[in-house]
C-alpha cells in the first residue's frame, strides 16, 4: 500500500503492520504510526484533527498528518510512535502481573494520580472530553506510574462529537449525556479496578444477573453494598486512599457525580492473611511449605517469590525481571534478563563464567530450558555449552512478524493484517522444531493473555467492551484443533497446567475446576467446590499437581 503524507510517498508493507482495531489497521515506521481507515466514512474530519492538536502533552498520542491515498482520498492520520515496550492497562488489573514485577501500591496511587492530572489538563482545559476513557484506551510505560492516552481520536472536542464508548464504563445513571463528571465516572471505574482488581459493579448480589452493571449503576448497587460477595481476586479495600475511597462510595453508592478528589488521602497498614486451606469433599489438598513472602512462580526446578528465588534448598535474591534456566547436563542454573535492548546473562553460582551472546532483544520467552529471543523479525533459540565456561550458542532462528508479534507464555502470537497466527516453539536438544498456524476464531481481537503448554492453548482476548476465553487443543501431531469459546468472561490470568500424561486441569474465572485429556477434549469433568478458586494458582512438579496462594505451596489431588 503506497500513501502520501505532508508531500512524501510512504510504502506500508506488511512488515510494518502493528495491529488492528475497531476502525482501520495501525502500521509503524521509524517514530511514526499509520492510521489507515478501512471504511472511509469513519475518518475524522480535518477540523477535529486540528482541535486535538491543542492536547500539547507528551503522554497523549493524538493525530498529527493527514495521510492520502493515490487518489488523493484522506484514508487515515499519522500519530507518534510509542514503542512496543508498553503494557495494556488491563494488565495491572492482576495480582498475578503485579507481583510478577514487583508493582506496589505506591506505584497504582501515583499511576492514578498521573492519569487524573492528564484529564485535568490539558484534556478538560482545552474543552475536550475523553468520554471513552476504558481501560483500552490508556497504555502504561515500564515504569508503571506513566500513563498513555490512546485513541484520542474518538474524543470529543470542541465542534466534534465523540465517537465511541465502551458500555464498562458509561455513567448509566446518565447514558446519553457526555460532561466532565461522565469522564470522572470513567475514571472511577477503571481507577478503582487499579486498585481492588475488579470492576466497582461486579460481584455477586441475588438480586442481579452476572454483568448486569447498568441496572446496578442505575440502582447504586456497587461493590461497597453490604449483600454483594466479591470474586476471589479482588483485593483488600484499605489498599485505596482513604479521600478515593470516600469518592468511590459517593459516586458508586450514593449516585453523586462530583469530580475526583484532589489528594489521594491516606492508606491504612494490610494485615497479614493467614492462608488457610484444607482438603474438601472433592479434592487432597496438602502444605508443602511456607515462603518468607509470597509466591510469584513455581516450576519443576525452582520457586520465586517477591523476595528471593528458591532452588532445593538454597536461596537467592534476584531482580523482579529476571527468568532463570538451566544447563543441559551440568543443570547450572543461569539468570536471564533484558537489559537496553540486549540480552544479559549470568551464572548464579558465582565462580562460573557465562559468555555474553551479541543479540538485541526486544522480548524473551524460556522453553523447556531453551532461551527464545525476539530480535527484530526473527525469533531465536539460544542452547547452552556448559564445558568449563558456559557458552550461548543459536541453535535455530524463525522468521516472525515484527511489530504484530508478541511473545507470551511459551507461545508467539502474531497478525498478518488482522489474521490471527500463533507460533509454537517446541525446542529440544538439536531437534527443535517450530509450528505455525493460524486461528480464524481469533481474528481481528486484541490478545490479551496467552499459553501454550502440552498441546493445550488459552487465550483472553478482548473484542467490543468484553473479554472472552479460548481453549484450543490440538491432536498430536498439531495439524487440526478443537476449540471452546467462553464469552464475556471476568478477566483473570489464565490458570491451567497439562501433566506429561496429557490431563490437562484448570481453574476457570468462575472457579471451576476444569480436567480433560487432550486427547478426548471434548469430554470435560467439572466440578465445583466452594473451598476451591481462581486465587489458587496452579503448577506443578513431575506428575504432581501443585498450587500457591499467598506465601504457601501445596499439593492438590482430585479424590477418587
Amino acid at each position: 500500500m503506497q500513501v502520501i503524507v505532508a508531500g512524501n510517498k510512504v510504502s506500508l508493507t506488511q512488515k510494518d503492520y502493528v495491529t488492528q482495531g475497531g476502525e482501520g489497521k495501525i502500521f509503524q515506521k521509524g517514530s511514526v504510526a499509520y492510521k489507515i481507515y478501512e471504511d472511509l466514512k469513519k475518518m475524522i474530519p480535518i477540523g477535529k484533527i486540528q482541535e486535538l492538536s491543542k492536547l500539547d502533552s507528551p503522554n497523549i498520542v493524538r493525530p498529527k498528518e493527514i495521510i492520502y491515498s493515490h487518489k488523493k482520498e484522506i484514508v487515515g492520520f499519522t500519530m507518534e510512535w510509542l514503542g512496543d515496550d508498553n503494557y495494556a492497562l488491563c494488565k495491572m488489573f492482576t495480582n498475578t502481573f503485579r507481583d510478577s514485577n514487583g508493582i506496589t501500591n505506591d506505584h497504582v496511587i501515583e499511576l492514578v494520580e498521573n492519569i487524573k492530572n492528564t484529564i485535568i489538563a490539558p484534556i478538560h482545559a482545552q474543552n475536550c472530553l475523553m468520554v471513552d476513557g476504558n481501560e483500552f484506551n490508556y497504555l502504561v510505560r515500564p515504569d508503571f506510574v506513566t500513563p498513555l492516552f490512546i485513541d484520542v481520536n474518538s474524543y470529543q472536542t470542541q465542534s466534534f462529537p465523540p465517537t465511541a464508548i465502551m458500555p464498562s464504563i458509561r455513567d448509566w445513571k446518565y447514558p446519553n449525556t457526555f460532561t466532565v463528571m461522565s469522564d470522572w465516572f470513567s475514571f472511577a471505574v477503571v481507577s478503582f479496578q487499579l486498585f481492588i482488581g475488579i470492576h466497582p459493579f461486579k460481584g455477586k448480589h441475588k438480586d442481579y444477573k452476572k454483568n448486569d452493571f447498568e441496572k446496578r449503576v442505575k440502582d447504586c448497587v456497587s461493590v461497597f453494598n453490604k449483600d454483594v460477595r466479591l470474586p476471589p481476586p479482588a483485593r483488600d479495600f484499605d489498599l485505596i486512599p482513604s479521600d478515593y475511597r470516600d469518592w468511590y462510595f459517593k459516586l458508586f453508592e450514593e449516585g453523586q457525580r462530583i469530580p475526583p478528589p484532589k489528594m489521594p488521602g491516606s492508606t491504612k497498614t494490610i494485615q497479614v492473611k493467614v492462608i488457610l486451606v484444607s482438603s474438601t469433599d472433592n479434592f487432597e489438598i496438602s502444605e508443602i511449605r511456607e515462603f518468607e513472602s509470597d509466591v510469584v512462580y513455581h516450576n519443576e526446578t525452582i520457586t520465586k517469590t517477591k523476595e528471593k528465588l528458591y532452588i532445593g534448598a538454597a536461596d537467592y535474591k534476584v531482580g523482579n525481571d529476571v527468568e532463570v534456566l538451566f544447563t543441559p547436563f551440568k543443570n547450572e542454573p543461569v539468570l536471564c534478563k533484558i537489559d537496553n535492548g540486549a540480552i544479559q546473562l549470568k551464572a548464579l553460582t558465582s565462580n562460573i563464567k557465562v559468555q555474553q551472546i551479541n543479540l538485541s532483544c526486544t522480548d524473551k520467552m524460556i522453553v523447556n530450558d531453551a532461551l527464545l529471543i525476539k530480535n527484530r523479525g526473527q525469533l531465536a533459540e539460544i542452547q547452552f555449552h556448559d564445558s568449563g565456561q558456559i557458552i550461548p550458542s543459536v541453535q535455530q532462528v524463525w522468521n516472525i512478524e515484527e511489530k504484530s508479534s508478541k511473545l507470551f507464555s511459551s507461545i508467539v502470537v502474531q497478525s498478518v493484517l488482522g489474521r490471527a497466527y500463533i507460533c509454537i516453539p517446541l525446542p529440544q536438544y538439536k531437534t527443535s522444531s517450530f509450528i505455525i498456524k493460524d486461528i480464524p476464531e481469533l481474528d481481528k481481537q486484541q490478545i490479551v493473555d496467552a499459553k501454550h503448554e502440552n498441546h493445550v492453548c488459552m487465550f483472553i482476548t478482548h473484542e467490543n467492551g468484553i473479554y472472552n476465553r479460548y481453549v484450543v487443543v490440538w491432536n498430536d501431531s498439531y495439524n487440526s484443533y478443537v476449540v471452546r469459546e467462553f464469552k464475556d468472561v471476568d478477566y483473570i490470568p489464565l490458570n491451567f497446567i497439562v501433566l506429561q500424561s496429557g490431563v490437562c486441569i484448570s481453574i476457570r474465572e468462575d472457579d471451576v475446576v476444569e480436567i480433560f485429556h487432550y486427547i478426548n477434549p471434548s469430554k470435560v469433568k467439572e466440578i465445583k467446590d466452594p473451598k476451591v478458586d481462581s486465587t489458587m494458582r496452579l503448577c506443578k512438579r513431575g506428575m504432581d499437581v501443585r498450587f500457591f496462594k499467598g506465601n504457601k505451596l501445596f499439593s492438590f489431588k482430585v479424590k477418587k
